[in-house]
């Protein structure tokens, strides 16, 4: 019987250190799993991280390209406008240079270009229409030759080596990178 007891002893403390080393080995397994779980979590969310970093990077990079690209749309639309309000205006002018209403403003202005050129004589081209008109208004017309022009009143010194340019193209042309200025404001706030 004390062999049977012993021999149930041994059993008892074999199983019951089985018992024990299966937990301790299911204990380990446990935090094996938990640790490479937590590890796996975190590189999965760095990866996440780094991904959603450069996909945000991407994402402000393509929005920067498509506001620079409308913004160079909007750009070209406006420099188109201008160069058509230019053409016009221009075309306009170009239509009312012999326009007889416009004698007054000639006269001022030929007045104006022969007292810059002083005493000497002076050659002055104005459209073919309104040469007679101008005429009766030179006080000094024996200093003055006038000759028939394009459409351009251009006062010039005899010699050639002054010459002022008093036509409204001219004048539109100088004024135009104001106006230009000013009408792409307008546009702006208008867009």
């Amino acid at each position: 019987m004390a062999l049977d007891e012993l021999l149930r002893s041994l059993e008892e403390a074999a199983e019951a250190r089985r018992t024990a080393l299966l937990a301790d080995a299911q204990a380990d397994a446990e935090r094996v799993r938990t640790d490479r779980a937590a590890d796996l979590a975190r590189r999965v969310a760095a990866d996440r991280g780094a991904r959603e970093l450069e996909l945000r990077r991407t994402a402000t990079r393509a929005v920067d390209a498509a506001r620079r690209h409308a913004t160079g749309e909007v750009l070209k639309a406006r420099a188109e406008a201008l160069d058509r309000i230019r053409q016009r205006a221009e075309s306009s002018l170009a239509e009312r240079a012999a326009d007889r209403t416009a004698l007054p403003r000639l006269a001022r202005d030929l007045a104006l270009a022969l007292e810059y050129l002083g005493t000497a004589p002076a050659i002055v081209e104005a459209p073919a229409s309104l040469l007679d008109d101008l005429r009766r208004t030179l006080s000094d017309a024996s200093r003055v030759t006038l000759v028939p022009s394009s459409g351009r009143m251009i006062a010039r010194s005899a010699d050639g080596a002054v010459e002022v340019d008093a036509s409204m193209e001219r004048r539109f042309a100088r004024a135009w990178p104001r106006l230009a200025i000013e009408l792409s404001a307008r546009l702006e706030a208008l867009s």
